[in-house]
């Protein structure tokens, strides 16, 4: 890292930790069953983050967060926020968590996105009036089926403020987008709508001019898509760029242990994978960081070798990798 000390540093990772209830053997047969298990899974999972050791946790994908993950961070160290999925296609109870040392930091504000709001052509920033129930009901095309929008992903955001730095202020954003390649549409729009949502979080929250912002997540989104795209493309006239992307260029992957790690380059100079099945192996997983922040150092991918009978495996708790990235976000 050079002549900067890691203390000036944030270390920020992005991961999809893959929700037990989406866990089948069906899903999943090149795994062996045993690293399927929720014990085992769960031991690999913590095993990372803690070896880790993130001062920003965005995750995604996660359930059982009242019954092991609240305690279990809370435990080494974090506070934050959580938001599960909400419940009109009947989908799954995981949902996306930001996550901070709270030695670290302290919350400001927060933001839970529920991309539904665009099947009702709910503004940027609606707020649920308090105590009205949230339709059962999804709205209904013309030709009867279910709005296409209705897809009950979330994100959150939290605006967050530095113990250690002198007006050292960041927002910080954990999404998962739509999943299904026929929809690029759907996803498109949804990215849309995140980047609308920081905008105006950020003018409705910011004590000061430019405050960095980090946005990530399960984007399901390849390299050069136009979700991938938008993203680049930022908000107000701020563009945005990825963390790892910029980290590959610069030369500064870096192994923790000091060995010659790297990560293959793939397409727009992304990642070659960061979720990895035989099915399906590609970048789609993104830390965006906006041009005030300074990319020091993103930790090494395992290659395709390494991991060619696909995840999760006897040592990985998830189908994605963790993308974890130090960031500069004051200069000082």
């Amino acid at each position: 890292v050079g002549a900067l000390t890691m203390a000036a540093l944030t270390r920020i990772t992005s991961y999809n930790i893959l929700a037990q209830c989406y866990v089948r053997s069906s899903y999943f047969p090149h795994s062996p069953s045993a690293c399927l298990k929720w014990k085992a899974r769960s031991r690999n999972l913590v095993n990372e983050l803690a070896g880790l050791d993130s001062d920003v946790l965005a995750l995604q994908e996660v359930d059982q967060y009242e019954e092991f993950w609240q305690p279990w961070l809370a435990e080494r160290g974090y506070d934050g926020v959580y938001k599960c999925r909400t419940q009109l296609t009947k989908s799954k109870r995981d949902g996306c968590g930001l996550f901070f040392k709270r030695d670290k930091f302290e919350l400001l504000a927060r933001r839970d996105i529920e991309y539904n709001d665009i099947a009702w052509g709910r503004p940027v920033g609606y707020v649920h009036p308090e105590g009205s129930p949230e339709p059962t009901e999804a709205p209904v095309e013309a030709d009867g089926g279910v709005n296409k929008y209705i897809r009950d992903c979330v994100g959150v955001l939290a605006l967050l403020r530095s113990k250690t730095a002198t007006d050292g202020y960041v927002m910080v954003a954990s999404t998962h987008l739509y999943w299904d390649p026929a929809h690029a549409d759907v996803k498109l729009a949804q990215a849309r709508r995140l980047l609308g949502e920081v905008e105006l979080f950020l003018a409705s929250n910011s004590p000061i001019g430019s405050v960095p912002v980090v946005t990530a997540g399960d984007f399901n989104s390849v390299p050069g898509s136009e979700v991938h795209s938008a993203m680049l493309g930022g908000f107000g006239g701020r563009r945005l760029r990825s963390a790892y992307a910029a980290a590959i260029g610069a030369g500064l992957v870096d192994g923790a242990d000091g060995s010659d790690s790297s990560v293959t380059a793939g397409k727009h100079g992304e990642p070659e994978h960061t979720n990895v099945t035989p099915g399906f192996t590609d970048c789609i997983d993104y830390v965006f960081v906006d041009d005030g922040v300074a990319v020091r150092s993103a930790m090494p991918l395992p290659g395709r070798d390494e991991v060619a009978a696909g995840l999760p495996d006897a040592t990985r708790g998830s189908d994605h990798l963790p993308l974890t990235v130090d960031l500069e976000l004051w200069s000082r």
